[in-house]
């Protein structure tokens, strides 16, 4: 029932955040259509090569982390994992399902369900980082001409809790105290579990420069996905600054994030939200179309290469769905 509740919930927000899109697109549609009259194709190609250079980066990035977990996967099989991830986050939860899929296929490779999990969250929480950072430095640096009042108090946000994540990760005492009463408030039957989870992230107490070497790989990947989605923009002719990008794309990641089928829905509504107090609405829902054409249709060339390459069994599907639930 709870796992019904949840699938729900998540249909829910993605119906609701396209019902959204909908109405601020009411009469705009065919507007935006037309900006596809024009599509200037170099754009979009260079699009595509960034986003596949840019899994290159964040392939190094995922190796770098799981050498500290004593797992060694090959540059190509990571590579490979980050791509069929992109097929799995079109129905896995939220923009994030792809972890999931990563961490359960790193957990076949290696035989080491722990830290495979702890691998792909601490990729996460690297990517997370990056993206925070580099809005927040463009927010400070373009602030004067941002128009939407709440994207400071937002950013603002996530800052401070991700600053509580990163003494977590990198200080010892603060970590010990939070640790003991993280371990405190869990139930007996999950502490240990949790204690071992917590000690997978207490190894980079000593590695802090995994950890800085991990988050500078994690601003390049970040800077190479905002750059991607200026040219998709410049591919229909939606022509605004470069430094913009920085602050709108990465307020668009982390709401993409919240509970939803894929992000589907979500993402969309932020960005036509975000990008509609810069250019006209039509122009906002016509990027908001060629960002799902985008997202879909990769995740599709991908999930046609994992197919070609042997797929997954059905059990593999099944467990990848009851563990995202």
């Amino acid at each position: 029932m709870k796992k019904f509740r949840t699938t729900i919930l998540r249909i829910l927000i993605s119906l609701l955040s396209l019902g959204l899109v909908t109405y601020v697109a009411r009469g705009n549609v065919l507007h935006a259509l037309k900006h596809f009259r024009h599509f200037n194709l170099w754009p979009f190609i260079l699009a595509v090569v960034i986003n596949f250079v840019s899994l290159l980066i964040v392939s190094f990035r995922l190796r770098k982390i799981l050498a500290v977990h004593e797992i060694k996967l090959s540059i190509g099989r990571i590579y490979y994992l980050w791509m069929i991830s992109l097929f799995f986050n079109l129905f896995l939860p939220s923009a994030v399902g792809g972890d999931v899929a990563k961490a359960y296929y790193i957990y076949k490779d290696s035989n080491r369900k722990l830290e495979s999990v702890s691998s792909v969250l601490m990729d996460r929480f690297l990517g997370l980082m990056g993206t925070v950072v580099l809005a927040l430095g463009a927010f400070l640096f373009a602030r004067a001409s941002i128009h939407e009042p709440h994207v400071g108090f937002f950013l603002a946000l996530i800052s401070s809790i991700l600053i509580g994540g990163i003494a977590f990760v990198t200080n010892k005492p603060f970590s010990t105290f939070i640790r003991s009463f993280l371990l405190q408030l869990t139930p007996k039957k999950f502490r240990e579990q949790v204690k071992r989870f917590l000690d997978e992230l207490a190894l980079y107490h000593d590695r802090k420069t995994t950890f800085l070497v991990g988050f500078l790989y994690a601003v390049l990947a970040q800077t190479s996905f905002i750059v991607l989605f200026y040219f998709l923009a410049q591919s229909i002719q939606v022509q605004l600054p470069l430094p913009l990008f920085f602050v709108l794309v990465p307020i668009v990641t982390l709401l993409s994030m919240m509970p939803s089928i894929g992000g589907l829905g979500v993402r969309e509504a932020a960005i036509v939200y975000l990008f509609k107090a810069y250019v006209p609405a039509e122009q906002a829902v016509a990027l908001s179309i060629l960002a799902a054409v985008f997202i879909y249709g990769t995740g599709a060339a991908c999930g046609i290469l994992f197919a070609v390459c042997g797929g997954g069994q059905m059990k593999d599907f099944n467990r990848l769905k009851t563990t995202s639930s």
